[in-house]
């Protein structure tokens, strides 16, 4: 009598090879398209950039330039000065993005969490934008809703990153005579010894295509909208974002419209320090 015991195994291992060979192939191939992708946005990206470094380099070195032969005209040269301070601000920035960029790919960023209060960080948001808020007539409000916890343990310097991220971008999107806003609630079911907040900033800006909606967290992505707008920047900001917002554990999520606005909304469950446990509004919430 002939057995097939053995031949029947030997076609199931190589069934089973076959199915791992191609499964291995499928990740490699992914691999590969994945890295085309990064090199090519790496490409288009340090091409915006040599554009982008380029023109606030040319403006520091041109006023620099008509200042040194205008010394004897003192209110001229406080203009150009002061078009050179705008420029170097907006160089300073590239270069902080693209270094914290690469902290994050180098996995150099760390979360330094510390006791700090929510009024503090309001107080220190309502202060880095006012002044581009007025110039711009935009129409400015924070408000709150349900705080029964006014200090918690998190990284301050990163939670501000992340929101002044957001209302700069809501800022520099949005004409004159618009609005712009940032909600503060404390969500219920949170965990013992845990608050979650969650913060929405909201806009009436140009807003975004679903298409670049979709694609709004990954490094070096500019829409075409914001590009034709004349609004500068690297296309790294929302990534940057993402990636602190992904590190302090949190979740944000948006929704837009092109031509009515957009709105980001960032949450965190955060450790709570000693403070207030009853409600309050936010001009009754002390300092931690």
């Amino acid at each position: 009598p002939i057995t097939y015991v053995g031949i029947f195994v030997d076609i199931t291992k190589r069934k089973e090879l076959d199915r791992a060979l191609k499964e291995q192939r499928k990740l490699l191939e992914d691999a590969l398209k994945q890295a085309q992708r990064s090199n090519k946005a790496k490409t288009v990206f340090l091409n915006n950039m040599s554009h982008d470094i380029r023109t606030p380099m040319n403006a520091i070195i041109g006023f620099t330039t008509l200042a040194s032969a205008h010394l004897d005209d003192t209110e001229l040269v406080k203009d150009y000065l002061s078009k050179i301070m705008a420029s170097s601000d907006h160089l300073l920035a590239l270069i902080n993005d693209m270094l914290d960029m690469s902290s994050i790919e180098s996995g150099k960023m760390h979360i330094d969490e510390m006791e700090c209060g929510l009024s503090e960080i309001i107080q220190d948001i309502e202060t880095a934008v006012e002044v581009e808020v007025a110039v711009r007539h935009l129409d400015f409000t924070i408000d709150t809703a349900n705080i029964l916890h006014n200090c918690f343990v998190c990284d301050k310097l990163r939670l501000n990153q992340v929101l002044l991220n957001l209302l700069s971008n809501s800022v520099k999107y949005t004409s004159a005579g618009g609005s712009v806003s940032m909600r503060i609630t404390q969500k219920t079911g949170a965990p013992n010894g845990h608050a979650f907040y969650e913060f929405r900033i909201k806009d009436t800006g140009i807003g975004m295509s679903p298409e670049f909606v979709a694609h709004i967290f990954e490094p070096f992505e500019r829409e075409r909208n914001s590009t034709m707008s004349g609004v500068q920047g690297t296309g790294l900001g929302m990534a940057i974002t993402k990636n602190i917002v992904d590190m302090m554990n949190g979740l944000i999520e948006v929704r837009s419209k092109q031509g009515e606005g957009t709105e980001f909304i960032v949450s965190f469950s955060f450790r709570l320090s000693a403070g207030p446990k009853e409600p309050q509004t936010i001009p009754e919430l002390r300092n931690c």
